[in-house]
């Protein structure tokens, strides 16, 4: 079921307005395929009961925190598994244990267009740690 949902808010952000907090199309059209700052995993937000977005894709804000906004990809119940990524192996491997062990990686990337206009999440570059400073 939660699966259905973030591939649900996946599309939709396909179509709908730019949500606030993000100042280009989360999804990479054909003439814009440029990397965006993504933290991947934990949202850093928490909640009493389910559903909660405790882990995600997102657009951080300025501060780098989460807002439900800017989220490209929602896990709302703790068991949905990053999504569908092309990358590095490695860059891959880096991510799917972040996710697996609720931390945080900031990468850059794009949301781009898959089989059956599924969006997809292409790794360039991963940062390090959601916080930390680019080199």
């Amino acid at each position: 079921m939660a699966s259905l949902i973030a591939s649900i808010l996946l599309l939709s952000l396909q179509t709908a307005a730019l949500p606030s907090g993000l100042t280009e199309p989360p999804v990479a059209t054909a003439d814009d395929t440029r990397p965006m700052r993504i933290h991947v995993g934990d949202t850093g937000i928490k909640c009493v009961r389910l559903p909660c977005p405790w882990r995600g894709v997102f657009v951080p804000d300025e501060q780098g925190h989460a807002s439900s906004e800017a989220m490209l990809y929602v896990d709302m119940d703790g068991d949905t598994p990053p999504p569908p990524m092309i990358g590095d192996e490695a860059l891959l491997a880096a991510i799917a244990k972040a996710w697996e062990e609720r931390a945080c990686l900031a990468i850059d990337g794009r949301l781009i267009s898959g089989e059956d206009d599924r969006p997809i999440l292409r790794v360039d570059r991963v940062i390090g740690r959601c916080g930390s400073r680019p080199e």
